[in-house]
Formats: structure tokens, C-alpha cells, sequence
């Protein structure tokens, strides 16, 4: 019996040894991303995280201070038109932070800004604004949008994040914290070694990806040189068809849970800029969700001009078919343009706000031609 205790005493010494070896080169090979109050989910790849929804769910408390914050969210042509490195400099009121995910929709969306609530209390909240990108892509129902055989119907990639390491639990009603969103950091950091070891198993996968030259992965210089063939609009076109279950219009719940959120929001003191993204004149003409999604959104515009803290920004003149990399993303040189925008529109509306105590100005919506 004694040599059985200490033989089990000895190995969970070693486990405990080798685990805190682990951790330490976890500490090496992937240091903390910089503290600066500030994420940019389009660079997970490059950080302890991998994925921008892990990096979204996982690295969201740096956004726990009271210092004004704009913080984007949308899917990834937010996350890849709208670029901190050209926004930051430009606008000095506020920390920019961009927290776009691939393949979002309103729902994920408004998980997005509930997580980052879940590590404010109410004073941090009201130095929010929010910057929500959208465009007729994101109004799917969850039901169809996260359809795949492996995983729940219905459940987002940051549900996947919730349940993944024991964070949160399913229940009938819903995800239920198991960890206190206060001790999410001390989670991560329990969690390193696990990460390390996903984060070379990933990257071997992508060396692997790289030297059969399988990779889907285009530099900003590729992005820049891409045409689109009539076959790849046309298939692009019926992705999307899809992607919206084959529905006449884009979901009515969507556009709903969108006007809701604007309002909780606006209600709790944070700011909102509602910012209509651009698609290539080509997609846009060719959409047969592109009229019910500009009429849905003039109503919107409609319904919030005037409260204060709301504002829309169109881009809708930004529609050339060859400043896009595919049906929906911008060209880096675009990505510039869109990144200046954004930081001008702060810069008149948020920020001036900030300095002068005044409400917002909306603008009148600027629909689609």
C-alpha cells in the first residue's frame, strides 16, 4: 500500500513538474499579448490565442478599464477593412480595439458585446463606443448560419470557445459561467500549456498546409492582384444564397436582435456608430437580399436618428469591383480608405462628443444605388 501512495505521489509530482515546464515555455514561446487595453482580433494567429474567437473570448479583459474605448465588432470584413495600425494614430480620444470573427452574425455579434460587458461594471461600460459593421451577409439566423454536423445547431464559434475548456456549461436555458468572469484571466493562465501545445500542433498543420501548397492564406500583396472570374462571382453569389438558407429575405430576428442591442446599448450610456460596410457593385446588383437588407436598414437609421450617442456611417460610394479581393472583402489599399473613414467619423462625432459634452449628429442614410 505505502509503495503504491508514493508511486502515485511521484507521479503526480512529475505531472506537476512537467506541467510548470510547460507553462514556463508557454511564457518563452508565447509571452502575453501587450496589455495596452486594446485587442485586434485579426491578429490571433500571431498570439497566445490562434483564432480570433478564441482571442475574443479568452483575451477580453484587457478591455476591464476606464479609459474611452471604440471597439469594433462585425464579421471579418470588419476585422480586415478596418486596420488599428492606420485608425490608432489617427484618433487620440479613445483605444481602438477590433473584435471582428469570420462568419459572424447579429447573434454572435451581440455574444461579442455581452462578453465584453460580462468583464466591465457599469462606469467602464459608459467609456464604450461601439462600432458595429454590417452588411446583408450577417442577417442569418444562427439555425442556418452554424448548421455544421460537428457542432450544435445554432451554436457560434464563441459558444464553441464557452464550452471548449469548461468555462461555461450548457443548460436548457442557455451557457452558464462556471468560471466568475473576474477570474478569467487566472483560467488563462492555467490554460497555457494546453495553448502552447495547440499552438504548435496548429502551426505544424500550417507548415505541413504551405509545402503540399494547399494554403488558402493570401499575403496583402496576392490580395491586391486578385480578379474575380465570372464562375467565382456566380459561385460566391450561391454561397451566400446558401449561407442565408435559401431565404426569400434576410432574417426579420436578425434585424430585430440588431435594434435591440442598439438599444440596450444606448440606454446604458455607450455610444453606437452603425457603419454600413460596402460590397463590389457586382455583388450588390446581383443580390436578391441587397434591397430588403438597404430598406431594413433605412429604418433603423430612421427609428435611432436623434437619440444621442447613435451614429451611421455610410460607405456605399466605396463599391468598385476591383478594390475587393472577393465578393466581400476589401483590398488592402481599400482596407486604408475604410480605416480613414472610420477614424475621420470618430474623430467628428465620437471624440467631439467626448470634448464637448454634445450629443451625436446622425446623418441621413445614404442607400445603395
Amino acid at each position: 500500500m505505502k509503495h503504491i501512495l508514493r508511486q502515485t505521489a511521484l507521479t503526480l509530482l512529475s505531472f506537476v513538474f512537467l506541467y510548470l515546464v510547460v507553462a514556463a515555455a508557454s511564457f518563452m514561446f508565447l509571452p502575453r499579448t501587450s496589455n495596452d487595453g486594446s485587442i485586434y482580433a485579426e491578429a490571433a494567429e500571431h498570439t497566445l490565442y490562434m483564432t480570433s474567437p478564441k482571442y475574443v473570448f479568452l483575451g477580453r479583459s484587457v478591455l476591464d478599464n476606464p479609459d474611452p474605448k471604440v471597439i469594433l465588432v462585425g464579421a471579418s470584413n470588419t476585422g480586415n477593412g478596418f486596420r488599428l495600425a492606420i485608425i490608432q494614430p489617427l484618433v487620440n480620444c479613445a483605444k481602438i480595439s477590433n473584435l471582428g470573427i469570420g462568419g459572424a452574425n447579429i447573434s454572435e455579434v451581440r455574444q461579442v458585446i455581452d462578453l465584453v460587458h460580462e468583464v466591465q461594471d457599469e462606469g467602464v461600460r459608459r467609456s464604450n463606443t461601439f462600432v458595429i459593421g454590417i452588411w446583408y451577409g450577417m442577417f442569418a439566423s444562427s439555425d442556418v448560419r452554424y448548421a455544421d454536423p460537428d457542432r450544435h445547431r445554432g451554436d457560434t464559434d464563441i459558444d464553441i470557445e464557452r464550452y471548449r475548456y469548461g468555462f461555461y456549461r450548457r443548460t436548457p436555458e442557455g451557457p452558464v459561467a462556471v468560471l466568475p468572469p473576474k477570474w478569467l484571466d487566472a483560467g488563462v493562465t492555467f490554460l497555457r500549456p494546453l495553448l502552447l501545445l495547440e499552438s504548435l500542433a496548429r502551426n505544424a498543420r500550417t507548415v505541413i498546409t504551405k509545402l503540399t501548397g494547399r494554403s488558402l492564406n493570401r499575403t496583402d500583396a496576392e490580395r491586391e492582384m486578385v480578379v474575380m472570374t465570372e464562375k467565382e462571382k456566380s459561385d460566391a453569389l450561391n454561397y451566400w444564397r446558401e449561407g442565408l438558407g435559401n431565404q426569400r429575405e434576410i432574417s426579420s430576428e436578425q434585424v430585430a436582435l440588431l435594434k435591440q442591442t442598439i438599444d440596450e446599448l444606448l440606454l446604458s450610456g455607450e455610444q453606437v456608430v452603425i457603419a454600413d460596410l460596402p460590397i463590389p457593385a457586382w455583388h450588390r446588383d446581383a443580390s436578391p437580399y441587397q434591397a430588403g437588407y438597404s430598406q431594413a436598414l433605412q429604418t433603423l437609421v430612421r427609428e435611432f436618428s436623434g437619440r444621442r450617442g447613435f451614429k451611421f456611417m455610410s460607405m456605399a460610394d466605396l463599391d468598385g469591383d476591383l478594390d475587393y479581393s472577393d465578393e466581400v472583402h476589401a483590398k488592402p489599399h481599400l482596407a486604408k480608405v475604410w480605416s480613414t473613414r472610420l477614424a475621420d467619423t470618430l474623430n467628428s462625432s465620437v471624440c467631439h462628443d467626448k470634448i464637448e459634452g454634445n450629443p451625436l449628429v446622425t446623418e441621413a442614410p445614404i442607400l445603395y444605388r
